[in-house]
């Protein structure tokens, strides 16, 4: 729990003392863009990009679900998803059906080509996810999700 005397400390932004690399949001912001950088790097020759790997990740795990739960799982803007996704069914990587409940949502699942471009892209990501997490034990991992868990939390409180 941060102190209100320790809010005048380096990673306060209105400290005279702030200093960015002390910032959370900053190596958040940073690794975030580094490792989209890497993983679009990596998918590219595969004709994928980090969001396109990104949603057949999340309709591996979850299953089917509708254009606006894949945004959510994603962090991405639903007209971004709707694009991406009629691009990769185009491609015949996903199929799109409304759902049986409320024929205003669009439903989405893997397709049997789906799934076997999502294994190459996990096969060619593994790589770059050992060498992020080399020195780090279960623990530090566990360690690290419970805090941007919290700090999530924090967050959507307020």
């Amino acid at each position: 729990m941060v102190d209100k005397d320790e809010l005048s400390s380096s990673f306060f932004p209105l400290a005279d003392e702030f200093r960015s690399r002390d910032f959370p949001f900053y190596w958040v912001a940073r690794l975030n863009a580094k490792y989209s950088a890497d993983v679009d790097s990596l998918l590219k020759p595969h004709g994928l990009s980090s969001s396109k790997w990104r949603i057949l990740m999340i309709l591996h795990e979850h299953g089917r679900l509708s254009m606006s739960d894949i945004s959510v799982h994603a962090v991405a803007k639903l007209s971004t998803t709707t694009k991406i996704v009629y691009r990769m069914q185009e491609s015949g990587l996903l199929k799109t059906e409304a759902s049986p409940q409320d024929g205003r949502v669009t439903e989405v699942e893997l397709t049997d080509a789906g799934e076997a471009k999502l294994d190459i892209a996990r096969q060619v990501t593994s790589r770059l996810v050992e060498k992020a997490f080399a020195d780090f034990s279960k623990q530090d991992i566990i360690h690290i999700n419970q805090c941007l868990s919290r700090m999530f939390h924090n967050l959507n409180a307020l």
